[in-house]
């Protein structure tokens, strides 16, 4: 039976990787500020070593270990955002949301843990012999408003997961929710060093 090209089926149209591209591009930014930043602060910090001056003022306390749980914290969490793209990938729905809430909550966690932190150093920006206070200030306060957008991200994420938007045939929402989460997590880790641990 010979069939004509008018009588075959048409394919499934392909769906675009908007979120993806979008994500690719937004880390990409975020990157570079960060990128940016970092090295202002790795730059004044040497010129004022170099003159035999102490970087962070004698009367500043930073403690290591509120960062020190907030990046366990964000480890782990690396292990159940991925525990989300594996369930949604499988079409399980109940454990893609549950990985995805217990993120959201983990971000909590550490926009908390950190905003406390910073209250407890004693540092005042503008104020001393260097800016060693600013910069930290503009370095962690940009990191908590990202990782505010990556709790709402991941946030609508969850409601179009439960509205039944994602699943197996189409997770792009869910793993590029991810992709914008783990760059957080490689953030503060360079943060912890560059600032916390180097300081």
């Amino acid at each position: 039976m010979n069939l004509r090209t008018n009588d075959l089926p048409l394919a499934p149209p392909v769906r675009g990787r908007t979120p993806l591209v979008a994500t690719g591009f937004t880390v990409a930014a975020m990157v570079m500020y960060f990128a940016s930043v970092f090295g202002v602060y790795l730059k004044e910090r040497a010129l004022v070593r170099a003159e035999g001056l102490p970087w962070i003022p004698n009367k500043a306390k930073i403690e290591l270990t509120q960062p020190g749980m907030v990046i366990w914290t964000l480890i782990i969490s690396i292990v159940v955002m991925q525990w989300a793209v594996y369930s949604i990938k499988r079409d399980d729905r109940q454990h893609a949301l549950l990985g995805i809430g217990t993120t959201v909550v983990m971000g909590a966690m550490v926009v908390v843990q950190t905003t406390w932190h910073l209250s407890q150093t004693n540092l005042i920006a503008d104020e001393g012999p260097t800016t060693a206070a600013t910069l930290i200030f503009t370095i962690v306060g940009s990191y908590l408003v990202a990782v505010v957008i990556g709790m709402i991200i991941l946030t609508l994420t969850g409601f179009r997961t439960m509205a039944g938007q994602y699943g197996s045939k189409q997770t792009d929402g869910v793993v590029a929710a991810s992709l914008y989460w783990y760059s957080l997590v490689f953030i503060y880790f360079i943060i912890w060093i560059a600032v916390y641990i180097a300081k």
